[in-house]
């Protein structure tokens, strides 16, 4: 039963991951300072481990077995947890004394990107 699931996220940390790889080369261009990669890099990290939980909170309503619209209201949830996501990294990135465009730009980008990923890997989820 949770097989599926498991595989899905694997699946999606692996797509994730080389999304924000790929992505991270783009920005390099536009952000070309040491300071400004560095916090491409702390956002990347970040994207990442948000983009997983935010994608293991939508898996297990995907199965159907839930109340109708279940998948949607987790889809919300996560949509929320990556704007807080956002808003506080602002916050925390002001504090670290991080370029606050590169930061915040590139944690945009990046969860944008995964999260169109996202519907891919619902579908295949069993």
């Amino acid at each position: 039963m949770y097989e599926g699931r498991f595989r899905s996220v694997g699946w999606f940390a692996a797509l994730a991951a080389g999304i924000i790889v790929a992505a991270s080369l783009v920005l390099r261009m536009v952000f070309t300072t040491a300071a400004q990669r560095h916090a491409m890099l702390v956002s990347a990290g970040l994207a990442f481990a948000v983009q997983l939980g935010a994608f293991a909170l939508v898996v297990p309503g995907k199965t159907g077995q839930g109340p109708a619209g279940e998948l949607m209201i987790r889809w919300g949830m996560g949509a929320v947890i990556r704007l807080m996501a956002l808003v506080m990294f602002a916050l925390v990135a002001r504090l670290m004394n991080l370029p606050l465009d590169a930061a915040l730009v590139s944690l945009a980008v990046f969860f944008f990107l995964t999260m169109m990923a996202e519907p891919l890997l619902l579908d295949n989820v069993r």
